[in-house]
């Protein structure tokens, strides 16, 4: 059997204990490389050791900040010829990635069962399309859920307020998002950063009826977690995206089907709407954030959120 390299944020995990028991574990089981690292740095050396040692399985121990840095450096820095397959462990502040298709459970427990069943064989596998982001002509960063206008204000008000209630990490990110939408009906004046969108290239779906928009939403995931998937669209391909016009109208009432991706009829005539495709292409000058991190766009150059890349998930 192959190795397998297990990648350890000890920064994305809430204390060092799990970090010693992702270790610990790790090296009970041969063929397991170790590499621990204080945040992001190191991640390019440890792929390549990976890739010179023959993994085919890399096991990411961190939060969905952690993921995306691995999966932007392995694939525009080519560090494997073929991408190996991934297993994602929920040990970060938010771990939307690991709820859709990564290892339930406590990690150091889960990790223990995860390299027994791949030592017998018995792992599942599942894939997903990457949400690639490009600026303009910069390397794209590779991820799965974008967000924009309110959705930025909903990440800074869940890491002042909704994380450091202690909410269970799988839920913290569903928690801002519903927290930040019942802000907005209370004091939109406080939560609410709309965004100027030009939609470029819709891949053939409509464009939205008016360029600012109260967030827009897109992801390549089937589920966030806790029953909240804010995407009820059809069409061609594996990109959902939502937009919401602003100012916004109905957003108490939306607010139920908003969360759960269901449609009502009114939605379209009062601004809501949902759609697939395989691509979109926007410009705005905003911060917008992809898994939890928090980029900038200048207005200047072509926002183009791809599907090119796929993903192969263990658990």
């Amino acid at each position: 059997m192959k190795p397998a390299g297990l990648i350890i944020n000890a920064l994305s995990n809430r204390n060092a204990k799990t970090a010693d028991g992702l270790k610990q574990v790790a090296a009970r089981h041969e063929g397991v490389l170790i590499a621990a690292l204080e945040g992001i740095e190191g991640l390019g050396l440890a792929l390549d050791h990976f890739s010179d040692a023959g993994v085919d399985t890399v096991i990411i121990a961190g939060g969905d900040g952690t993921v995306q840095a691995a999966f932007t450096d392995a694939i525009n820095n080519n560090r494997f010829g073929n991408l190996p397959k991934f297993a994602v462990f929920p040990c970060g502040m938010t771990n939307v990635i690991a709820n859709d298709c990564g290892v339930k459970g406590d990690p150091v427990k889960s990790l223990e069962e995860f390299l027994a069943r791949r030592a017998d064989g018995l792992l599942r596998e599942q894939k997903r399309s990457i949400l690639s982001v490009r600026r303009g002509n910069a390397a794209p960063i590779h991820g799965f859920f974008f967000g924009a206008g309110a959705f930025h204000s909903a990440v800074l008000y869940s890491r002042r307020k909704v994380h450091k209630t202690g909410a269970k990490r799988g839920f913290a990110f569903v928690a801002s998002i519903a927290s930040s939408l019942w802000k907005a009906v209370r004091d939109p004046d406080e939560i609410i950063e709309p965004v100027e969108v030009e939609f470029i290239d819709m891949d053939g779906a409509p464009k939205p009826k008016t360029e600012k928009q109260t967030v827009l939403l897109a992801t390549t995931l089937k589920a966030l977690g806790s029953g909240a998937y804010p995407f009820w669209g059809e069409g061609a391909g594996e990109l959902a995206t939502t937009a919401v016009d602003y100012p916004y109208k109905r957003l108490l009432r939306a607010m139920p089907n908003l969360l759960r991706g269901k449609s009502a009829p009114w939605f379209d005539d009062y601004g809501y709407r949902s759609w697939r495709s395989g691509k979109l292409t926007v410009r705005f000058s905003d911060k917008f954030i992809l898994d939890g991190e928090i980029f900038d766009a200048n207005g200047n150059e072509d926002i183009h959120l791809e599907t090119r890349h796929a993903i192969t998930f263990v658990n």
